[in-house]
């Protein structure tokens, strides 16, 4: 796995083995990052399943001005903070050992450009996790959601325009802008 575009360009980063994360392939990862905006102005991205921490960095290395990633797991958090630290990003990274409804929990009031929505699919909690989102005000105006989830279970909510649509395997990735 590596960073795509921008400042790091082309540098490695590590991932976390077995099969608990699904990284998310280079190909799919620049197709996203090609819609969303291949560079970006000062956004500050929220990432609540980091797993490597791939998606946020490769937004930090792209001209984000900051990311907030959070993961319940060890192990995973090790590993962002190793890529943190190898791209010498820790001025504009902020980790978070805890769940995802803990960081939701925590920065109610905070409201992010850019935020990356990649739960284990086991969960089948992604339309509970945006409408959250939506409730405490957390998605800027014209803000971007990135959506991986289970095939079939993403309900577009009111307030939110499909931008791009993916289907790889059993999963989709959906990119939606709020418009609210």
């Amino acid at each position: 796995m590596r960073i795509i575009a921008g400042k790091h360009r082309s540098r490695l980063l590590k991932s976390l083995e077995g099969m608990n994360t699904r990284p998310m392939m280079d190909s799919m990862k620049e197709a996203v990052f090609n819609t969303v905006g291949p560079y970006f102005d000062e956004e500050v991205v929220l990432d609540l399943f980091g797993g490597s921490g791939a998606l946020s960095l490769e937004s930090i290395s792209r001209g984000a001005k900051e990311a907030y990633i959070f993961d319940i797991n060890r192990d995973a958090i090790r590993i962002i903070t190793e890529n943190v630290q190898a791209l010498h990003e820790e001025e504009h990274v902020k980790i978070f050992q805890m769940s995802y409804l803990d960081a939701l929990k925590r920065f109610p009031t905070q409201a992010f450009d850019i935020i990356f929505l990649d739960p284990p699919f086991r969960m089948n909690i992604i339309n509970e996790i945006i409408d959250q989102l939506v409730l405490q005000h957390m998605i800027k105006s014209n803000g971007i959601l990135v959506c991986q989830y289970v095939r079939g279970n993403l309900t577009i909510p009111e307030g939110f325009v499909l931008v791009k649509h993916y289907q790889h395997g059993s999963g989709e990735l959906a990119i939606l802008r709020f418009l609210k």
